[in-house]
């Protein structure tokens, strides 16, 4: 399927929030109630990881939906840096329809960031063969999550990512094309290295990697991995109905999700 592919564009609201006077607990409460599944303290991850994006470099986020990622990440940017939002926005498979995109540069307006985002409304392999922009400093990924589209994300978007940069993906070790992705491609990378998870949220920094870094990395890598089990059961019993196996399992609402 091909997506309609649009130039990068700044959409502005009529109002800015200067970062270093935003606060995480004024960009959650713009975020709390956009449509989209992240926890308070993931939420402090990522406006933290716009807070630290490296001096002259971009930040991209793959799978924008409504804008609540956009809107933590972006509140965390310096006034001159911005955040490039990747989403076809009309495709079910995820999470869009006719009135995604309308919703999302409504609640980064509303939010005061509008001005911090440009959108690429097309697919991630799209956005990443048609980069010019400088390096990416920090990537979120959180688009499809079968495992040839995760792995386009990751091999599209490194090759314009900073030394020292963060690349942070959703639904890991969650989503098994995810998981599988992650496996695959860092858990002995001479160039990524694991450096811990807020529950499905999970952290790499990309730079070249010592061998004692790499052992590290996948010994992190590899301690994910029971929760990964808990969480694919959960599913495989929600799946089949199993309600009194999937209470037993979980530990809070929506766990799979979150």
């Amino acid at each position: 399927m091909t997506h309609e592919n649009t130039p990068l564009e700044c959409r502005k609201s009529c109002t800015t929030l200067q970062p270093m006077t935003m606060t995480f607990d004024k960009a959650w409460s713009a975020a709390a109630n956009v449509d989209g599944w992240l926890l308070p303290e993931q939420g402090r991850a990522l406006f933290a990881a716009g807070r630290r994006l490296l001096p002259g470099t971009a930040a991209v986020e793959i799978g924008s939906h409504r804008g609540k990622s956009a809107i933590l990440i972006a509140s965390g940017l310096e006034p001159s840096a911005r955040l490039t939002a990747v989403d076809p926005f009309d495709d079910p498979r995820w999470g869009g329809g006719p009135e995604s995109l309308e919703l999302f540069q409504a609640n980064v307006a509303a939010a005061g960031v509008a001005d911090r985002i440009e959108l690429f409304r097309g697919i991630s392999t799209e956005a990443s063969a048609a980069w010019s922009g400088p390096s990416v400093g920090f990537l979120w990924v959180d688009g499809a999550h079968d495992l040839e589209s995760t792995l386009a994300d990751f091999d599209g978007w490194l090759p314009h990512m900073a030394s020292g940069g963060e690349l942070y993906v959703h639904d890991a070790f969650s989503a098994i094309g995810t998981t599988r992705a992650i496996l695959q491609r860092f858990l002995w990378s001479k160039n990524v290295r694991y450096t811990g998870s807020v529950r499905t949220l999970c952290k790499f920094q990309v730079q070249p990697t010592s061998f004692a870094e790499r052992v590290l990395s996948a010994l992190g890598i590899v301690s994910r991995l029971p929760f990964f089990a808990r969480m694919v059961a959960i599913k495989l019993a929600r799946r089949r109905g199993l309600k009194g196996l999937e209470r037993r399992l979980m530990k809070q609402e929506n766990e799979p999700l979150i």
